[in-house]
């Protein structure tokens, strides 16, 4: 009888990882979306300006910060509290990253000139009308984003909950 409420004890925490999992990539793909669209606009339509695209990357960044945590409080951190030193270290890991890491790496990536130099003879060969600028800043941003996502799945949760990810 014991062996089976262990293997139901097991089954529910599976069940409970699962959906915490779940919960934190559905919360990912949201703030990607809205950093990559809030991203363009700043650079493609306000900014307008390739030596400005770490600037782009630092707004975006900051606000999807603020709508991470805000997305976190409600969603996430329900089942499992970061306390207030977790929640301090939340905001000191995405202010490093929304500091150092992102602008330098964006600002790293638009050095990459022959990679985007091919996505636009792509792009002209198929008749599609995305400028230069416009690839060469979607790129720094979406290789910049790839890091960032791997930094956050390494290092988040053994920064903010001191621990080890459960997952």
């Amino acid at each position: 009888m014991e062996a089976k409420s262990s293997e139901e004890t097991n089954q529910t925490s599976e069940t409970k990882t699962f959906v915490h999992a779940n919960r934190y990539l559905i919360i990912g793909i949201i703030l990607s979306i809205f950093n990559y669209a809030f991203y363009t606009i700043l650079a493609n339509v306000i900014i307008k300006n390739n030596d400005l695209l770490w600037l782009s990357t630092l707004i975006s960044t900051v606000a999807t910060t603020i709508l991470a945590y805000l997305l976190h409080s409600k969603i996430t951190w329900k089942e499992r509290d970061p306390g207030k030193t977790g929640i301090i270290k939340f905001f000191i890991w995405n202010f490093i990253t929304a500091i150092i890491i992102n602008p330098g790496l964006t600002q790293l990536f638009s050095l990459i000139t022959p990679l985007y130099e091919i996505a636009f003879n792509i792009s002209n060969s198929i008749n599609l009308p995305f400028s230069y600028d416009f690839i060469q800043s979607t790129g720094a941003f979406i290789l910049t984003a790839i890091i960032t996502m791997i930094l956050n799945f390494l290092f988040y949760d053994k920064f903010v909950f001191s621990n080890n990810r459960r997952s």
